[in-house]
């Protein structure tokens, strides 16, 4: 994981109080799927927005998180059959464990693609599940969303990426792209599903301010482009429609 990947725990509580979740149907397919009481890897857990939903299936999660703060938060905020382990996923060597699935939600992108889908292979059993999805949000006003934006790069000169649709399209195809390859999963699966989060002005601000791109960004400018984020939205509400999109593989 890059260490961009390692800012977020600068606004854990944050991150995890307004950060969107990911549909029931989701996880209700892949409970499906699992045998009763399957055991989890899940990678860049964060603070368990998607741990939460695979405990709460009755699934048992190892979760891997390499930032203390965000880990810290997840063990504070998650109750059931779950382990942390504070490390990133590239040195994690699961101690000759294996997994009946490994999930990654909103954070395959901070992986080196082949290398880390050789690390699942290795750690999941024959027939184990591979799924790893994100959340793309679209402003559902377009003139708002243009003038956000707008804000963005007037200050920082980039979008998050939760909402650079193209960016996030572009590594959703390179993984299929991989997972159809020679590296040893079958059976691959789009996944792709439709929800809406409706926000107060300080929930949308909040949530930018949880976004990598802000994070990096020196505090001055960072508290330059909420505040200008605060002043357009003024008391608007806004809707943000998500689309959760990403692959479900087998391992042969």
């Amino acid at each position: 994981m890059t260490s961009f990947g390692r800012q977020f725990g600068l606004n854990a509580a944050t991150y995890d109080n307004v950060r969107p979740g990911y549909p029931d149907e989701l996880f209700d397919m892949l409970a499906d799927i699992l045998p009763t009481g399957a055991t989890v890897l899940e990678i860049g857990a964060g603070t368990g927005i998607a741990t939460r939903e695979l405990l709460c299936r009755g699934l048992r999660v190892l979760a891997v998180e390499p930032d203390d703060e965000m880990a810290r938060q997840l063990s504070r905020q998650t109750v059931g059959d779950l382990e942390v382990v504070i490390t990133d996923f590239e040195s994690y060597r699961g101690a000759r464990r294996s997994f009946d699935a490994v999930v990654s939600a909103q954070a395959w992108h901070w992986f080196a693609g082949a290398y880390a889908l050789r690390s699942v292979k290795r750690l999941l059993r024959h027939d184990g599940i591979f799924a790893a999805w994100w959340n793309i949000g679209t402003v559902t006003d377009d003139r708002l969303g243009r003038e956000l934006a707008a804000v963005f790069q007037e200050t920082s000169h980039r979008l998050p990426v939760l909402f650079r649709r193209p960016d996030l399209n572009e590594t959703i195809d390179e993984l299929a792209r991989l997972l159809h390859g020679d590296l040893g999963f079958s059976r691959v699966e789009p996944l792709r599903y439709l929800s809406s989060v409706q926000y107060e002005p300080w929930k949308f601000v909040a949530l930018m301010s949880t976004m990598s791109e802000v994070l990096a960004l020196e505090s001055d400018d960072r508290e330059r482009v909420l505040g200008r984020l605060s002043d357009r939205l003024g008391d608007q509400v806004l809707e943000v429609e998500y689309m959760t999109l990403g692959h479900l593989a087998f391992r042969c």
